[in-house]
Formats: structure tokens, C-alpha cells, sequence
């Protein structure tokens, strides 16, 4: 049997040397130690993937789009009326969908709680990052406002008899059919001039009234085609007030033309509990300007303060100066994620019937408060394991020991890892991504060292009770346990690498992480922790202060228990075999039926304002959805391109009850899909408006032309003269109107706002530079050419991945008007150039993306690469297990000894390329198959048959662990997430290291002559001892780290702590059963294990 004797040999005399190397080492990996204190982006995903490159080119290419910040304001609960204090306890309970709120009266439209936006909405456009505000249009009055979009001003306008809904308004579903601006041009259908019994005051008038509010609310809602009850939280509703001067719908619907119908009318108001609050900023003038929505490439700021044990946020003020000064000197940036909860602090200064609260941003500032908070825990838990270290050791040095090498084992894997980045900086060939699987690296270490540690140091003592000097003692103690270390060590590191093979960066990067800290942890805990053991000790007996190790003490568990348990669970193998074997296949169909999930408090803490942000949209705007996007990339300016879109459309408001219905509807059941094509329709309404604009930029209404060249459709005018408008049949009008679009946006016209060029930019994105007075040419005198565009929806419940998956297969079916028009797969980037020249194959690449689904995406891709790296990694495990077990008699030697019973070796040889062939179909397919058959015969002649069996009996007992921990995942109501997930990969670690031990004290017992049951009791005694030490100080520290507020660490924690106990029940139980077995005689030849294969 192999061991570490010529290791010992050498390093133990040398010591002196070793301990050097050490703090030398350690020395070196401070500037890597620092390297690693870049922050880790939550939201950052390092992968390859064709929506996350979409989501790029909309953030690189749609430059002049605008970057929307949405704000929740909340009635509070009537009892913190008029408390100082803003707070998202004091928000009022949630009624059901549609029952309104009475206290206020109105809700959020009682006007104390709209003066109380309205002076929000003037402190935000006061604030000093106005300068970076963009102009955006209110859906319900039409007044174009620059930055901050309030339902306090569309009041303000709409009261003043100047807003859209007081105009005259061109119906654009006639235009479409008549083409007639005065055919489809319709009066005001309401008015602020006759108020009934009311004065018609306008909003800022010392006289207004709640009256006054509940019948302007009552006509916006009624009049603006559903826009304004959207503004709202779907709690809304008109309830009845006999008091009230406002007749309204009791128990309303929305009819597909918008408009509000009800059997039952009578006196009441509008009510609702919420309302939007809207910000648009200019993402590309910030980032100029100093303020970066990278979390990696922002400046460490810390804007936390001190409560208890814990933290809370005291947001981190940049001044607008101050990040400008930054940009000029090359520093890293300011993070807008401070400046999102900065606005929402001086928000709530003056709340006192609300509570205003920013929607599910910040989620960095979150995690890190959450992990800073965390901390005490992390001392509370290194306490606790050390106490129980001491239990199990009974000696303080022994503990000090293997604290001091679970530091350095951290600090040289994070130094390694910092040094690595460093050095891809330097060199441009980066490996190391940081994730948020980084952070569970300590915890790996953690599990991994402790039990190496405490089998190299039980051993220690094991030797020396019988009898053995200290140098003896120190030598089997590396040669045997740290053999058995280094074949757990490589086991863990081979099944990790196996995430090299991952598509996404940060498993790769996990994977080359977690292998360098199980490195680091292999050479402390197999060679520098006995050899430090017995440095001191000599130390000590030259000082004539050494004891002799007690024979009699009883650490954490009595030896006599755990041998009993290893001897019984060999005795009654088939018992326990049965047992196992059925509990697996009660728990696989529990484990096949998670499912992808993402919940915020799975990560976060529940009762955080983040947490409790994203569930009040999910539960008060569940009827807005938050934004995605289709990128559409080829020559937008074919018309086959927009009847393509038409059709789209069609197709996504075809969908049945039965349906996926995930995508936010209009309040008119119509699915919102907000494109370039829809903008096209008021251009053309805008020009036969108001022509002057357009003739500003070169068009010629009176030329059937319209002296640029395309074909124009001829309409009359407001005036009834008969002029030229372009025609969206043709390539070179939709240029012209693009390109007008893009340099000076959409006029008001017929009752509808002004759409701003940041607006339109959302949706339609030019090369080169237009030409301003001709803007379908560039400054060069070339036509302009528009090669993408974008169409945006909402997506319902987008954490909710078993919804949101659905929702895509259906969304993408409904994409094939736009396939029709591609030569390549939609998702699949086709060649830009190409499209661009091809009449009938104008798009080369449509794809859904956005934040929501790039965290479908994400989630769903790092679960799947997970899972399929965990195989790969099982089966490395067994290749390395199979080179670790192997025979040491050479091929030739084998070869003679197998000749005289030919069939039973040919039969194992089958036998291997059977399991291994299934596994490999499983993984791979059929590709190579003969070539991976005819390496699995060569490993076979090379290494032995019987050791590949034996690595098998090995990986067992961890697989059936994993399928019941993931069956436990199930049964306690989680899915599968990064979470869960990831436990996977640190179970195959941790569990290999747990069953090796056995198996390696196992084979050195048994191989010795000891009968089996005699062998195992040995094992129970010495290794369960150790493991049993080790999983009590891991399962408790894990406890207190279940105690986090945090979800990830709280989950983490409680799944890390069943892992390790059923890790500890595969090794003290499965692993002997299964030993016991097929190793029933005596002779290493003539075993069971022979028979049986």
C-alpha cells in the first residue's frame, strides 16, 4: 500500500526548513491578500450567453436611452400618521386586489398624501443630480416633464384645463384605417371647466378640496385610457360615498377601447394604497460624469452605522463635484447604488402620511450590510469550533494548532487567488472571476481542514498511547493520514476542476478557486500540523514538561460507541443496504421534482427594505411587470421588418386562458409591447398636424416624394388641404422618419405629448451621426442607416423562474414573424453586414433580454452547468479514487496472475466498461464512445479492476447523501437556486474527504491481516473519532450561522449542517455496510468483492 514514508523521511528532519517556507509564503501573499478586496457585483454575470450579450448592446448602443428609477409611494398605516420617523413597518396592510383603502379617504389620492408628493417630487427636481434628469411624457395628462414624473403634477395639469385630456385627440386606431387627421381626430372627452357643483380650481389653488381631487381623479381615470388607474396599486377601486359629489363605477371593467364600464354607478372616489414615483436619468451623462452602475468598478465606500450587533444603512453621500473630480483623475467611481437609497433618504425626511420607499435597487449595499452584519457570527461560530476542538483534542496547543493552520490555509488560498488576478490584469489572460460563489469558499475550507486536521493529529496520539516516540508518532501520522489527505485533497480538487467545462466564468473561476484552497489546506493540515505537533512537543520534552498521552479520556463521544456503530452497521450490511436503497428511492423523485426558484428571502433578509420593496411590487404593481426587452438587430429601415412586429403582436394577444401570462396587459387586457413601430403612428399623426417641424428637416408635403426620394401616401391635414406624409411601405421614408425621430423626437399633436429624443432612443438606435437639417442622411451624406431596435414589455413575477421560463418558450413562438425574416437562428447573432444588403433576410439577430431575464438566464444556467459539472466531477472522483486505489504489482505481474482465471477478469473488464460507458453516454452522447471504451480497458490493464470497484464502493455512500440532501431540500419547501445548488459541489468534497478516511484506515487494517469486522472496529475507534469530532464542530458552527438574518447565509447555513451530518452517516454507516459486505474473508485475494464481480 502506498504512503507518504518517503515524504516523512525527508521533511521531518528538515522542520526548521519547513516552518520558514511557511511564514516566507505567508509573507508573499499579502499583496494578493489586498488584490482581493475588490468588491463583489451581485448582479455581475461573468458567462456566455447570447441575452446577456443582447443587454450589453442595449446598454452600449442605445446611448441616448434614458435610465428609469422607479419609486413606490405608500399610505401608512393610520396610526403613524404624522410620525417623524419613515419606516416600511409603518406602510398599511395590503387589502385584496380591488377593495381600496379608506383611511385617508382616497388613499393615496386623499390630498394631504398628494401634497406630500408633491413636495417629494420638488425635492427631487431641487436635488444636485438634476443636472443629469431627462425629459419623459405623462401617459395620463400629456405634459412633458424634465426628470421626476409625480401623480401630484399629472393633478397639477390636468386641473389647470391644459392637458391632453382636455384637448381635442386624434384616435389613433382610426388613423390607422382612414388615414384622415380631422376623420380620426375626436373632441375632448372631458373637460376641468364644468365642475358641477364645484369651482374648477386648479391644484395649487390655498380653496382646493378633497371633493375637488375625488372628481379630477374620477375624470383622468375614465378618460385616460386606463393610463392613470396604472399609476396606481391594483388594490384600486371606486368605493361608494354617499357624501361624495363624484358619481363613479362601482365593481368597473376596462373595455378593449379603454374605457371604463360598470353595471352599477353611484356617489364615491377613487382609492388605492400606492403609486408610482418616476425618475429618468442619463445613464450615459453620469457615467461621464463620475457615477458608475458597476458595483465591481465603484470606490469601497462604507455607509453603515453601528446598531447593536448589527448594522444598518446610513447611505454614502458622493456630491456631484466630487465624483466629477474622481472621473478627471482616473479613481474608481461612485456608485449610483449609494445615490439610489441617498434620494430615498431625503424623500422620507418629510414623509408623515406616507412612506416612500425605492423599488428593489441598492441589492449590493444590501448583501454587504447583511454580510457585515453577519460577522459577530462568524466570531460567535470560531468559538464554539474551537471549543469543541478542545473536546475532542483535550489539549489547548492541539487547538491552537489547527486554528492557526485554518488561517493560513484562508490566507494563502486568498492571496493565491488575489496574486491570480493581479497577474490576468497584468497579462490580459484573467481565470479568476469573483462571484457570489466566492464567498462560500471559507466554508469549504472550513469542513475540509477541520477533518484533516483532527485525523492527522488523532493519529498523532493514537501512535504515541501505543507506545511510539515522538518522531515515530509524527511519522505515521503524515505517512498514513496525510496519504489519505492527499487522495482526498486531489479527489476534491479534480471534482471542482470539473466546473472548468462550464460556459459561465464564475463557475470556472469557483472551480479554480476552490482547487487552490483545498491545495493550501492539504499541505497544512497533511504536513505542517503533525510536524508542528511534534516541533512543540520535542520542545517540550526538552523542557521536561511533556505528558504522556491519557489512554483513558473520553472526547467528544466514547470510542466504544463509535466502534459499536461501525462493527453493527458491517454485521447487519444487508439490512442497512436495504434501507439505504429505499430511502433513496423514496427521496429521487423529490430530488427530480425541484425546480428552478428564486425568492428574495432566500438570499436576503426578509424583513430588509429591499426585500420587502420587491415584494410590494410583486404584490401592489403585479399588473406592470418590471421591463424587459426584444433586441432587434438587421436593417430596420425594410419594411418587412415592421409587418413582421405587427404580426408579433398579434401573436401575443392570441394566447388562451391555459396560457402563459406572465407579460403585463394594459388594463384593456392588450398585452404591452411598446415599440418604434407604435411611435411611427403619432409621427405620421404629428406631421399632418403641425407640418413646419417637418419641413425644418427637409420634408416637402406638397412632392408625392416628399423631396427625399420614397414613396409618400397623400392625407389631408387639420386645414383639409391634401399633403404628402411618408408611406411605411418604404425603405427610404422610414429613414426619413427615424432619423427625425432620433434628432428632434415626436411633437405633440392631436392631444398626445411630445416624445422626447431620449424617449425614442429606447427604441431605435442609428450609426454614425445624423445629418440635423436632412436626418435621413449621416453628416456624410450617406443614407442613415437604423440597425436595431427594441420592443419593451413588463414580465410579471420575474423571480418566480417556474413562471418565467414558461412565459419565454411562449414569448419566443410568438417570434416567428421575426424568424421568418432570419436566415440563422433568432437567437443566434447573425452577420449584421449581410442582413443589412438582404431584401428578404433583413434581421439577423431577435432575442429577449433585460435585467429579468438575464436573472432567469443566469440562475437557470449556473443550475443546470452545476448539476452537469457535479457528474463530471462524481466521475473524476472515481477515475482519481480508481489511480489512488490501484494495485501495486506491475501490468506484466497482473496480467500472469489474471491468466489463470481469464473469464472472470474479462468479465470485469466488461463490467467497468459497462458502468463507466453508461455514465459517459449520460454525459457526453455517443460521440467517442469507442475510444473512451478502449481508454477504460487500458486504465483497467494499468491500474487493476478490483480497485475501480472499490472506488465506486467509495462514491456510493456520497451520491445516495446527495439525493437525500436535495430530497430534504425539497420536503422543507426550497427549489433550486445558487443556494442549494452549490451545496452539491461542496457535498462531493466534503463527503469524499469523510469516506476516504475509512476507506484508507480500512485498507491499511484489513491489508495488515486484521479480519473485517475487527479492521472496522479500528476504523470507528480512531477515524470515526476524528470525523465524528469534526462534523459536531462543523454542523455547530454552521448552526450559528443559521441564525443569520440573512437568507443566504441562514439557507447555507441549515443545508451546510444536514450536509455534514449526512456525510458523517455515509461514513460511520453506509461505508462499512458496504465494506462489510463484500470484504466478509480475510485474504486479500478471495474476497467477496472477487465473487461478486
Amino acid at each position: 500500500m502506498r504512503d507518504f514514508g518517503r515524504v516523512a523521511d525527508y521533511i521531518i528532519p528538515r522542520s526548521k526548513y519547513a516552518h520558514f517556507a511557511v511564514v516566507v509564503f505567508t509573507i508573499l501573499m499579502i499583496p494578493g491578500i489586498f488584490a482581493t478586496f475588490e468588491p463583489i457585483d451581485i448582479e455581475s454575470y461573468e458567462m456566455e450567453s447570447p441575452e446577456l450579450d443582447a443587454n450589453q448592446v442595449l446598454r452600449d448602443e442605445f446611448t441616448s436611452a434614458g435610465n428609469i428609477w422607479g419609486f413606490g409611494i405608500f399610505v401608512r398605516d393610520s396610526s403613524f400618521f404624522g410620525d417623524p420617523e419613515s419606516d416600511v413597518d409603518m406602510i398599511a396592510d395590503y387589502p385584496p386586489e380591488g377593495t381600496g383603502i379608506m383611511n385617508p379617504q382616497g388613499g393615496v389620492l386623499n390630498l394631504s398624501v398628494l401634497r406630500e408628493i408633491d413636495n417629494n417630487a420638488q425635492i427631487l427636481r431641487e436635488h444636485e443630480v438634476s443636472e443629469f434628469y431627462l425629459p419623459i411624457a405623462s401617459e395620463i395628462s400629456g405634459d412633458p416633464v424634465i426628470g421626476v414624473l409625480d401623480l401630484a403634477n399629472d393633478f397639477r395639469s390636468f386641473m389647470s384645463g391644459n392637458s391632453s385630456l382636455t384637448s381635442a385627440r386624434i384616435n389613433p386606431y382610426k388613423l390607422a384605417a382612414t388615414l384622415d387627421i380631422n376623420a380620426s381626430t375626436e373632441p375632448p372627452s372631458t373637460n376641468w371647466t364644468d365642475c358641477g357643483e364645484l369651482e374648477c380650481l386648479t391644484f395649487d389653488d390655498p380653496g382646493l378640496t378633497q371633493a375637488h381631487i375625488d372628481l379630477a381623479a374620477h375624470r383622468m381615470a375614465n378618460n385616460s385610457l386606463g393610463s392613470f388607474l396604472r399609476f396606481l396599486s391594483n388594490d384600486r377601486k371606486f368605493v361608494p360615498d354617499s357624501n361624495s359629489h363624484t358619481i363613479g363605477p362601482f365593481n368597473h371593467e376596462i373595455s378593449e377601447e379603454g374605457e371604463i364600464i360598470s353595471n352599477q354607478w353611484g356617489p364615491g372616489r377613487w382609492t388605492a394604497s400606492a403609486a408610482w414615483l418616476i425618475v429618468n436619468f442619463d445613464r450615459e451623462k453620469m457615467q461621464k460624469s463620475g457615477w458608475t452602475f458597476s458595483w465591481k468598478n465603484a470606490s469601497v465606500d462604507f455607509g453603515y452605522r453601528i446598531s447593536g450587533v448589527t448594522l444598518e444603512t446610513d447611505p454614502y453621500r458622493n456630491s456631484v463635484e466630487d465624483c466629477k473630480e474622481k472621473e478627471e483623475l482616473g479613481e474608481p467611481l461612485c456608485s449610483v447604488e449609494w445615490l439610489y437609497l441617498v434620494l430615498e433618504e431625503d424623500l422620507r425626511e418629510t414623509d408623515e402620511n406616507i412612506v416612500s420607499l425605492m423599488f428593489a435597487e441598492g441589492i449590493n449595499v444590501e448583501i454587504n450590510r447583511e454580510l457585515l452584519s453577519s460577522a459577530y457570527l462568524i466570531f460567535l461560530m470560531a468559538i464554539a469550533v474551537m471549543f469543541l476542538l478542545w473536546l475532542s483534542l483535550r489539549r489547548i496547543t492541539d487547538v491552537a494548532i489547527v486554528s492557526t493552520s485554518l488561517g493560513l490555509s484562508l490566507f494563502w488560498m486568498y492571496g493565491l487567488i488575489g496574486w491570480a488576478v493581479i497577474l490576468g490584469k497584468e497579462t490580459g489572460f484573467e481565470i479568476i472571476f469573483r462571484s457570489q460563489f466566492s464567498n462560500l469558499l471559507p466554508i469549504l475550507i472550513l469542513a475540509l481542514e477541520i477533518d484533516d486536521s483532527l485525523h492527522s493529529l488523532h493519529r498523532y496520539k493514537e501512535e504515541r498511547r501505543a507506545g511510539k516516540s515522538l518522531n515515530d508518532a509524527a511519522h505515521k501520522s503524515i505517512s498514513k493520514v496525510g496519504n489519505a489527505i492527499m487522495l482526498t485533497s486531489i479527489t476534491t480538487i479534480v471534482a471542482f476542476m470539473a466546473n472548468l467545462t462550464s460556459d459561465i466564468a464564475a463557475l470556472r473561476s469557483f472551480g479554480i478557486e476552490a482547487g487552490i484552497g483545498v491545495f493550501c489546506a492539504f499541505f497544512l493540515t497533511g504536513l505542517w500540523v503533525p510536524l508542528t505537533r511534534l516541533d512543540i512537543d520535542l520542545w517540550l520534552e526538552s523542557k521536561e514538561m511533556l505528558e504522556e498521552e491519557p489512554k483513558d479520556i473520553v472526547h467528544l463521544i466514547p470510542k466504544s460507541w463509535l466502534t459499536k456503530l461501525t462493527t453493527s452497521s458491517a454485521k447487519f450490511s444487508p439490512i442497512v443496504i436495504v434501507a439505504a436503497l429505499l430511502i433513496t428511492a423514496l427521496s429521487t423523485p423529490i430530488m427530480l421534482s425541484l425546480e428552478g426558484d428564486f425568492q428574495v428571502e432566500d438570499f436576503i433578509e426578509a424583513d430588509s427594505d429591499l426585500a420587502v420593496g420587491v415584494g410590494l411590487i410583486n404584490e401592489r404593481f403585479s399588473d406592470e411587470g418590471e421591463p424587459a426587452y426584444i433586441l432587434i438587430e438587421g436593417n430596420i429601415t425594410n419594411p418587412k421588418v415592421l409587418d413582421a412586429i405587427e404580426e408579433m403582436r398579434e401573436n401575443v394577444n392570441s394566447h388562451g386562458p391555459g396560457d402563459s401570462d406572465q407579460i403585463s396587459r394594459l388594463p384593456n387586457g392588450e398585452v404591452e409591447l411598446i415599440g418604434i413601430d407604435l411611435m411611427l403612428w403619432y409621427t405620421r399623426a404629428a406631421m399632418a398636424w403641425n407640418q413646419t417641424p417637418f419641413e425644418e428637416a427637409g420634408w416637402n408635403f406638397s412632392l408625392n416624394d416628399g423631396g427625399i426620394g420614397c414613396k409618400a401616401i397623400q392625407v389631408p391635414n387639420r386645414n383639409m388641404d391634401f399633403i404628402f406624409i411618408p408611406s411605411i411601405d418604404d425603405s427610404r421614408c422610414l429613414a426619413f422618419m427615424y432619423g427625425f425621430m432620433s434628432t428632434r423626437g415626436v411633437p405633440a399633436s392631436g392631444g398626445y405629448p411630445s416624445l422626447s429624443t431620449s424617449i425614442v432612443g429606447e427604441f431605435i438606435q442609428y450609426e454614425g451621426v445624423l445629418d440635423y437639417n436632412r436626418p435621413w442622411l449621416t453628416e456624410k451624406g450617406s443614407i442613415a442607416s437604423f440597425p436595431r431596435t427594441s420592443l419593451r414589455f413588463g414580465l410579471s413575477s420575474p423571480e418566480q423562474f417556474a413562471l418565467v421560463e414558461p412565459a419565454l418558450i411562449q414569448l419566443r413562438g410568438d417570434m416567428q414573424p421575426l424568424q421568418n425574416l432570419s436566415s440563422t437562428p433568432l437567437d443566434q447573432r447573425g452577420d449584421l453586414e449581410i442582413a443589412l444588403k438582404d431584401e428578404d433576410f433583413p434581421i439577423s439577430w431577435a432575442i429577449p433580454t433585460g435585467e429579468p431575464i438575464i436573472r432567469f438566464v443566469a440562475a437557470d444556467s449556473m443550475q443546470d452547468d452545476l448539476q452537469e459539472t457535479l457528474l463530471l466531477g462524481v466521475i473524476l472522483c472515481m477515475f482519481t479514487l480508481w489511480w489512488g486505489f490501484r494495485e501495486e504489482e506491475n501490468m506484466k505481474e497482473r496480467l500472469s496472475r489474471e491468466s489463470k482465471n481469464p473469464a472472470r477478469f474479462i468479465f470485469r473488464i466488461a463490467t467497468n466498461l459497462v458502468i463507466l460507458g453508461l455514465i459517459y453516454i449520460l454525459l457526453v452522447g455517443w460521440e467517442n464512445i469507442l475510444l473512451f471504451g478502449m481508454a477504460t480497458i487500458v486504465l483497467s490493464l494499468l491500474w487493476g479492476t478490483v480497485p475501480f470497484i472499490l472506488a465506486a464502493i467509495t462514491t456510493a455512500p456520497i451520491l445516495l447523501m446527495i439525493i437525500w440532501l436535495y430530497a430534504l431540500i425539497g420536503i422543507a419547501g426550497y427549489g433550486l437556486n445558487m443556494v442549494t445548488v452549490s451545496i452539491a459541489a461542496i457535498s462531493l468534497g466534503v463527503g469524499i474527504d469523510y469516506v476516504i478516511h475509512v476507506i484508507e484506515r480500512f485498507r491499511e487494517e484489513w491489508e495488515a491481516g486484521v479480519n473485517t469486522i475487527d479492521a472496522l472496529g479500528t476504523v470507528g475507534g480512531a477515524s470515526g473519532l476524528a470525523l465524528f469530532g469534526s462534523a459536531v464542530s462543523d454542523m455547530t458552527g454552521f448552526m450559528m450561522i443559521n441564525q443569520s438574518e440573512m437568507g443566504f447565509f441562514s439557507t447555507f447555513g441549515l443545508f451546510c449542517a444536514i450536509m455534514i451530518a449526512l456525510s458523517l452517516i455515509a461514513s460511520m454507516i453506509l461505508s462499512p455496510s458496504i465494506l462489510g459486505f463484500f470484504y466478509k474473508n480475510k485474504n486479500f485475494r478471495d474476497t467477496e468483492i472477487e465473487k461478486a464481480i
